[in-house]
């Protein structure tokens, strides 16, 4: 597992804001430093300071979640991940990818990661459902509303030839280009807006209990426990009651957690 190796940069906000970024960049050589001579708890406190430090990024979460893991699979302990790493893996990769989706490298370590969970398949989506996340996917919605830009502005470049060009040669071409160009537009704008959707209503969580957590039919510690998944598994939460939260498993299933079982991607 890679370590992305990137500048902590950004402009200061407020007046101890360059005390952060002087911490924040410290911590994050600091951190570099640990997870190359496997020190490996070191890295994982140094990456925990630049997200405190309000200079997280999809770089810093990844860096994050593999020290995590890597912690987990060094534990001193004869069960790997005994300290709940694999939890904080998970949930780290996914947040590397909420602000990144094409960060690659994440999600192949994601992958490897929920390996080791018990987590059930999702229920089986369509063909062309699938292809449109995988499309949307492959940018983010910046990405996304900049092609669209560029698709409106070439589009409305072509109708301009069409209408003032006295060629007809010169004419079709302009009017057949404008209408391909008008709906590559129409398409991207629609994939900048799923991935904006899907950030804006995400509200995954992940299970980050060192052992299984219970699942209770209601949000009664009394009530009879339906399932046990194990740290990593990623839920949707539904509503909150309380110290619960009913959640929705990728298979479908719902059921109550305590709140302080699961944490907010």
């Amino acid at each position: 597992m890679a370590l992305v190796a990137v500048a902590i940069a950004a402009a200061a906000p407020i007046c101890h804001a360059a005390d952060n970024k002087t911490t924040a960049r410290a911590s994050w050589e600091a951190g570099i430093e640990a997870y190359n001579a496997k020190g490996y708890a070191e890295a994982v406190e140094a990456f925990e300071t630049v997200v405190v430090s309000d200079y997280a990024s999809a770089e810093v979460y990844y860096n994050l979640a593999n020290a995590y893991f890597k912690l987990g699979q060094q534990s001193a302990s004869s069960r790997p991940f005994a300290g709940g790493e694999l939890g904080r893996a998970v949930l780290n990769y996914e947040r590397a990818l909420k602000l990144d989706p094409t960060l690659d490298d994440a999600r192949y370590n994601l992958d490897i990661a929920k390996d080791y969970t018990n987590d059930t398949e999702a229920v089986p989506e369509s063909f062309i459902v699938r292809l449109w996340r995988s499309m949307a996917g492959a940018m983010t919605t910046n990405g996304w509303a900049v092609l669209s830009i560029v698709m409106f502005g070439v589009a409305l470049l072509s109708l301009v030839v069409y209408l003032l060009n006295g060629n007809v040669v010169v004419r079709k071409v302009a009017f057949f280009l404008a209408l391909i160009v008008a709906l590559v537009f129409v398409v991207t704008t629609a994939l900048s807006l799923t991935q904006l959707r899907a950030a804006e209503v995400d509200n995954r969580a992940v299970v980050l209990a060192s052992d299984t957590t219970p699942v209770h039919a209601s949000p009664d510690s009394g009530s009879k426990i339906i399932r046990e998944p194990s740290q990593g598994v990623t839920v949707e939460v539904e509503r909150k009651q309380g110290q619960w939260s009913e959640v929705r498993f990728a298979d479908g299933e719902k059921g109550w957690v305590r709140t302080t079982n699961i944490e907010i991607i």
